[in-house]
């Protein structure tokens, strides 16, 4: 059976407020019948101090160009902070999103091959394609991994924004890199 920590959690866990599960806390969530895709879940993972370290590496270069830097162009300029402002909305879309957490309850003992199976860590009823990310101490469906810079899991659920993410960073550090490259090549 479940443990009395897990019902509990998963009991407040559906009022979709200001909850811990596992090691993730699931800050406001406005859906009802389900915890859904960011804006109407706001779901963050253990690693927070990561993700911050993720967003200051994402606006600082742009910040020190724009501070340190008198003769940056001004297509430059605009180029960076577009760059930095997709960079920065992926970020947020991947680390507040719902990766596929399972919040099902146990309902039986009885383990069935088509409903799932249980999971002997966090004792829920999981699906077979979900597993257990001992980070995040939850079952994540078709986890890929736990990323530490974006602070949680990568799974069903924010692959496609994850995929989105390091795009935008590839681009705004070649981008970065580039405009340092004419800046400092031209003095």
């Amino acid at each position: 059976m479940m443990s009395r920590y897990h019902r509990h959690s998963l009991a407040r866990a559906h009022r979709r407020c200001c909850v811990r599960f596992g090691h993730t806390h699931v800050l406001c969530s406005l859906s009802q019948q389900h915890y859904g895709y960011f804006p109407t879940t706001c779901h963050v993972g253990p690693h927070w101090g990561c993700l911050l370290v993720t967003y200051f590496l994402a606006i600082g270069p742009f910040i020190f160009l724009m501070l340190f830097v008198d003769e940056l162009r001004l297509g430059l300029q605009v180029a960076l902070f577009a760059s930095m402002c997709v960079t920065t909305v992926s970020l947020t879309l991947v680390a507040c999103s719902d990766p596929g957490v399972v919040f099902q309850d146990v309902e039986s003992d009885v383990e069935d091959v088509e409903s799932g199976i249980v999971c002997a860590q966090c004792e829920v009823r999981r699906p077979l394609d979900a597993s257990h990310c001992s980070d995040c101490g939850v079952c994540i469906r078709e986890l890929d991994h736990h990323c530490p810079w974006t602070g949680k899991c990568i799974g069903k659920r924010t692959i496609k924004l994850f995929y989105v993410f390091l795009t935008c960073i590839s681009l705004h550090c070649m981008l970065v890199g580039a405009a340092c490259l004419v800046t400092f090549a031209a003095t």
